[in-house]
């Protein structure tokens, strides 16, 4: 898949008229629009209503996002003209209902699938947010949630407005195109109850030189596309996380080719359940 740039020139302007609507039809007042390759962002009016004006000519990837909703991305393409006409429709992101409250004696039991997460925060090698940790997050953004446990890592969206994890460390991309010098930073692999989600150094964007007709590069994207947008999703969907900045660090369960710049590790939430009288002791 290709990261689209614009390839007309910089006289040749267009015109979008846009419509930010949540799944039920109404709008959604002070939804952002991002222009990733133009590094433009405007906000909707009270209407969820917007209109953009000397727009260059080409074809680019729209954005639009708003708190409380899973972000949506378009592919458009703009020519002078009559003004494109376009309506995006955010959907709620997924929310669990509010926790039940169990007054209970004995500490609830870890589910199944964290009792290794448990053997390996004991020992201490990565950085973790354990269920009473993730509670506390509740209501707010995963990435706000993750920040404290995530040491030279950071949250930056790519080439397409995908909100994606990367490490402070760089790498060298294969300069077979044009003899171009290429470098991306260094992204870290996503983890979802033991599935692969995100592995981002399994591909890259690559600067392309200028042609004859365009003294404007483009960026294309090689290899997987496996990018795993974390923008819009809450941490209430969450229990538990790990993250393990390094190869060295990270357990070999996670490991694989393209690990070394980090991983993180998320688990969903399940229901605890209260320990027996005689788990208690255990």
């Amino acid at each position: 898949m290709s990261a689209l740039g614009h390839s007309a020139s910089g006289q040749t302007r267009a015109a979008i008229d846009a419509r930010v609507l949540d799944s039920a039809g109404a709008p959604v007042p002070g939804a952002l629009l991002r222009i990733p390759q133009l590094e433009r962002v405007f906000a909707a009016d009270a209407r969820g209503h917007l209109r953009l004006d000397s727009l260059p000519a080409g074809h680019f990837m729209f954005v639009a996002e708003a708190r409380g909703f899973v972000g949506a991305r378009r592919e458009l393409a703009l020519s002078a003209g009559t003004p494109l006409e376009v309506t995006f429709v955010l959907h709620p992101s997924a929310r669990l209902l509010e926790a039940v409250e169990i007054r209970a004696r004995s500490r609830p039991r870890l589910p199944a699938k964290l009792q290794e997460f448990a053997m390996r925060r004991d020992r201490g090698l990565g950085r973790f947010l354990d269920p009473d940790q993730m509670a506390r997050a509740n209501g707010t953004e995963l990435a706000d949630a993750l920040r404290p446990i995530l040491f030279g890592a950071r949250f930056q969206r790519n080439t397409e407005g995908i909100m994606t994890l990367v490490s402070a460390r760089t790498l060298n991309v294969p300069t077979s195109m044009g003899g171009t010098a290429n470098t991306k930073l260094c992204g870290v692999q996503i983890w979802q109850d033991g599935v692969l989600l995100s592995d981002p150094n399994a591909s890259a964007d690559i600067a392309m030189p200028a042609s004859a007709t365009s003294r404007v590069g483009q960026t294309m994207h090689f290899g997987a596309d496996k990018d795993f947008d974390v923008f819009g999703i809450l941490a209430d969907n969450y229990m538990a996380a790990e993250y393990y900045p390094d190869v060295a660090t990270t357990p070999p369960g996670f490991r694989t080719a393209t690990a070394s710049c980090g991983v993180l590790v998320l688990w969903t939430r399940v229901p605890m359940r209260e320990q027996t009288p005689g788990e208690a002791g255990r």
